[in-house]
């Protein structure tokens, strides 16, 4: 296969995925998550950042201060810490073919979060009883491994080669003995 094909299409294609840069793609919301990251979307689900929202104290829940960690996306109608808060808006890259392919879903907008893109709601300023402590926390929000465990799961046994046909002499395939 010609592999400068792919590359021409990408080039081409970039700048209406991209449009006027990665932040500027629309946000689809956890659900559209969810039929292709099952197992990542209900540890979501069942995690803290899905209950970012509710931790708030009633008298905090329209301060801007509090909402730009506690529920990122409120303009969008998302009303907690969703998949797009911390892995970039979807819109660019959450359809198939493109998350299928990882240079691709990254190039149009798809983040990795870490520690320092973390320390953007949780730092010093932040308030908390106790400092926030990446490798003790990060297990909280686990789904990674969920997830890649679900596809394993769901992925069908590896096939195996077909044995030849009786009478079958295409290259490769051994002769049916004569009786």
């Amino acid at each position: 296969m010609d592999l400068r094909l792919p590359a021409i299409l990408l080039l081409a294609a970039a700048p209406a995925l991209v449009g006027a840069g990665a932040g500027s793609a629309p946000a689809v919301g956890p659900e559209s998550c969810k039929p292709c990251h099952p197992a990542a979307y209900e540890a979501w689900r069942t995690g803290p950042h899905a209950r970012a929202f509710d931790s708030l104290p009633e008298r905090s829940r329209k301060d801007k201060r509090c909402l730009s960690c506690h529920s990122p996306m409120a303009d969008e109608g998302a009303v907690a810490v969703g998949c797009e808060a911390c892995h970039g808006a979807g819109g660019a890259y959450s359809a198939r073919y493109v998350m299928r392919d990882p240079e691709l879903s990254r190039a149009v907008g798809l983040l990795d979060p870490n520690e320092k893109s973390c320390g953007a709601c949780h730092n010093d300023s932040t308030p908390s009883l106790t400092k926030f402590d990446y490798s003790r926390k990060l297990p909280l929000i686990e789904h990674w491994n969920a997830e890649r465990e679900g596809a394993k799961a769901e992925a069908p046994p590896a096939s195996r080669p077909a044995a030849p046909a009786p009478g079958d002499t295409k290259k490769g395939a051994p002769a049916a003995k004569a009786r």
